[in-house]
């Protein structure tokens, strides 16, 4: 998928140097981005949203969680969509 909603996305998650997934509830979106040797689970994401939507291609900042500095950034790709099981009766 080229774009997912922000509203819908509850949580996201940083994998050390490989993506970054966004939980919307019942779908979990992996995005591996551009850039992935600056993705660091101890990062804060910044991304700018004017239509309400992440997208391929947009740039996430990543800023140090302790001192807020900036510290690189990452260029989306596709969101690959995994539907989450449902729970055993």
């Amino acid at each position: 998928m080229d774009c997912i909603s922000l509203t819908a996305s509850q949580e996201a998650t940083i994998i050390d140097k490989t993506a970054i997934v966004y939980d919307t509830g019942n779908v979990i979106y992996v995005n591996r981005p551009k850039n992935v040797d600056q993705l660091d689970s101890d990062s804060v994401m910044v991304t700018e949203s004017h239509t309400g939507q992440l997208c391929k291609l947009d740039a996430v900042k990543l800023h140090d969680r302790s001192g807020h500095w900036f510290t690189g950034f990452v260029t989306l790709e596709q969101f690959v969509p995994y539907r989450k099981p449902e729970p055993a009766n």
